[in-house]
This record gives structure tokens, C-alpha cells and sequence, in this order.
């Protein structure tokens, strides 16, 4: 994905919030990206922003996680270093040449720093203006940009209603007033029973085939609408016959166009089907078969990777380094599989893996082993 430039010609205090509104961009999973930062909120509304070195310079960035109605967000910092980090100087905060003392190595993660609420409010109290953010660690240093710091604090506030109150982030000052809003509730999903890995669950060959014959019908009669949402989840393109991918991937007689059959349980089977495969992703269709209708199998997706012990999920790499990804999965509650996390690993800044957790979407997964009598 590329992030659209632009430049922003004033101060937060001189734009109005609908002045703010045509700058950045808004991309599915990345959230609102201005720059070197974006903002991704997830449905509870709580928002991370992050913010990153300039890809010119060694990876580091900083992430700010800000629940509603809290006034402080929670920050963080990480970079990678050439040293060891038990060998490194105490790592130190400079904004603008000014030391703001060591910032603390988080207890539960060994790469992660934790800044203290003064730090905090330091690097906020310095967002509406251009500053030069470091970290220092003896001769080694880190610079993390500060372009579009201030655009993507002033659409938290946006997002959390902070605009103008006491608790905004950036936006103090901002003559729009809002209403803070408060924290929503994540989804409770009831994790229905689903036969395991470890339950080797197979088909009979004659249930094999019942499925099979059933389902290249409905492949016969709605072959277009197999191909799913190119909006919401891609094409299917190894599903449909008359596609030149699935003509081309047939005369080497490829294993990728056909279809795998999985019990869930024992009144349902998932059907999986290759969709595509590129230079470092590759997807998977899968569709809910209701056993005692067979003839009309349920799209979930067609974006998948792996279905394993009740749930589908989608893990891909934004590019190829694999300093980026997205992932999704589904879970069965015993009728169907609804959508139980989204989330991203943010911008691509050099960090093996991705540098955070950015969800756009969460809930509370409740685990029932019990077959259903």
C-alpha cells in the first residue's frame, strides 16, 4: 500500500475540524495514515496511534494507545538495534535536543520501553510543532518522524470526542467542543464445539463424493457468484472454470482446483477451494455446507489461509520482507462463523513481523467444548 503525501500548511490551531477532514488517508486496516504516523481504532474505540522512523533511517517507532475518556495514553517505544539491548546504555527520551530523561524497558517484553506519564505529556506538548524526536542510548541514536504527528492526534480526538475538552490530545483549544465518548463493549462470541485436529475427523469416499457431486453443480450454475466480493474479500479466481487462471493451472493438471471437505461437526462441513496464489500470499475460499442442504453452501470467505479447531483465519504480508502483515479469523458458534478479530501490524518500517497490534476489530471469545447433544 502507498500513503498519499501531503503537506500541511498551518497549525492545528489556525484548521478547523472540517478543514482537517481532506488531509491523510483512510485505508481498510491501516486506519487514518498522515506521513510517517497513523491512527487505528478498533470497535471498543480504543485508538493506537503509531509513529515511525522515515524509512531512510534505522527502524524505530512509538506507539500511543488511548482509551476513551482516559486523559493519558499509554506509550511505547521500540527500535532495532545493531547492539544488544542488555549491552546498550540506558535508552534516553530528547525531544528538540532537550534530554527527557531514560525510558524504562517494559517488564513483559524485552524489546518494548515504556515512557512515564511525564514523558508522555512531554512528546504530547510537543506534537503542534515540529520536533525532533531521539532516542539515545549512549553513541547509538534513533530519530523517529514527527510529520503528521499532529494530523493523526487531532483524529483521535476526532474519533474519541476529545476535541476541545480538558482530556483532548492535541485539540484543547479547538472552539468544536465534543463530548467524550465513552468505551463500547467488545462482542462476546460463544465458541461452539468443533471437532479437532485431533479427533482425524475424515469423510466416507461416498460422503466425499455426495459433497463433491453436489457442489460442482452449484460450481455449474452460479460459477460468477463463486468468485465473491471483489470489494470486501478478492476474487476466487481457481473456482471458476471459465476463468484463463483456472484454464491455464488445468492443463498441468494442479491440485490447487480441487476442493477439500472438513467436518465442523456433525451436522456441517466446510468446502475449501484454492483462490489465488501470488509471489508471497496465497488464499483460500472456504463455505459452510449445511449437511442436510448440501446444495447451497454459505460464503465465508475468500480470503482464508487455515481453518484448524473451529476457526478460519487470513494471515497475509503486505510485502514481501514480512515487515507488515494483516490477519483476520473467524470463529463457529455453532450456526456460523462470525468475524472474531482484525487487526494489523501497521505501517512496513523494517520490523520482522510487523512493529505493533493495531486491531480494528476485537471481542471476547468463550470457548465451549461440549458436543451439542
Amino acid at each position: 500500500m502507498k500513503t498519499l503525501k501531503t503537506f500541511i500548511v498551518a497549525t492545528i490551531s489556525l484548521l478547523s475540524l472540517p478543514a482537517m477532514a481532506g488531509y491523510g488517508t483512510v485505508s481498510e486496516g491501516w486506519g487514518f495514515v498522515q506521513d510517517d504516523w497513523q491512527v487505528v481504532c478498533d470497535n471498543t474505540r480504543t485508538c493506537r496511534a503509531a509513529g515511525y522512523a522515515s524509512e531512510a533511517d534505522e527502524p524505530a517507532s512509538i506507539l500511543l494507545t488511548a482509551l476513551p475518556k482516559v486523559a493519558l495514553p499509554k506509550a511505547q517505544i521500540q527500535f532495532i538495534s545493531e547492539v544488544p539491548l542488555d549491552e546498550l546504555k540506558p535508552a534516553e527520551l530528547w525531544l528538540n535536543n532537550k534530554n527527557y530523561g531514560v525510558i524504562q524497558p517494559n517488564k513483559e517484553d524485552s524489546l518494548l520501553y515504556d515512557l512515564s506519564a511525564k514523558q508522555t505529556q512531554a512528546l504530547l506538548d510537543h506534537a503542534r510543532i515540529a520536533t525532533k524526536i531521539e532516542i539515545r542510548a549512549g553513541d547509538n541514536h534513533w530519530q523517529i518522524s514527527d510529520k503528521g504527528m499532529s494530523a493523526v492526534l487531532l483524529k483521535l480526538d476526532d474519533v474519541q470526542g476529545r476535541v476541545g475538552t480538558p482530556i483532548a490530545l492535541i485539540s484543547k483549544n479547538n472552539p468544536n467542543r465534543q463530548r467524550p465518548k465513552v468505551a463500547l463493549p467488545k462482542p462476546i462470541i460463544q465458541k461452539a464445539f468443533a471437532y479437532s485436529a485431533k479427533d482425524n475427523k475424515t469423510l466416507t469416499p461416498s460422503k466425499l463424493a455426495y459433497f463433491q457431486k453436489n457442489i460442482d453443480n452449484w460450481v455449474d450454475i452460479n460459477a460468477e457468484q463463486l468468485i465473491g466480493s471483489k470489494d470486501a474479500m478478492g476474487d476466487c479466481e481457481l473456482i471458476n472454470p471459465k476463468t484463463e487462471t483456472y484454464q491455464r493451472m488445468s492443463e498441468y493438471g494442479s491440485t490447487m482446483l480441487d476442493w477439500d471437505f472438513i467436518p465442523v461437526n456433525d451436522s456441517y462441513t466446510l468446502a475449501a477451494h484454492s483462490c489465488w496464489l501470488g509471489a508471497y500470499n496465497f488464499s483460500n475460499g472456504y463455505w459452510l455446507i449445511d449437511n442436510a442442504k448440501p446444495s447451497k453452501p454459505t460464503l465465508i470467505t475468500t480470503a482464508g489461509n487455515d481453518y484448524f479447531d473451529g476457526e478460519i483465519s487470513a494471515t497475509h504480508k503486505d510485502r514481501g520482507i514480512g515487515d507488515c502483515w494483516n490477519r483476520t479469523a473467524w470463529t463457529w458458534n455453532g450456526e456460523k462463523f462470525v468475524k472474531s478479530e482484525e487487526s494489523s501490524t501497521g505501517m512496513c518500517r523494517g520490523f520482522a513481523g510487523g512493529a505493533w497490534d493495531l486491531p480494528t476489530y476485537v471481542s471476547q471469545v468463550i470457548k465451549n467444548d461440549a458436543k451439542a447433544q
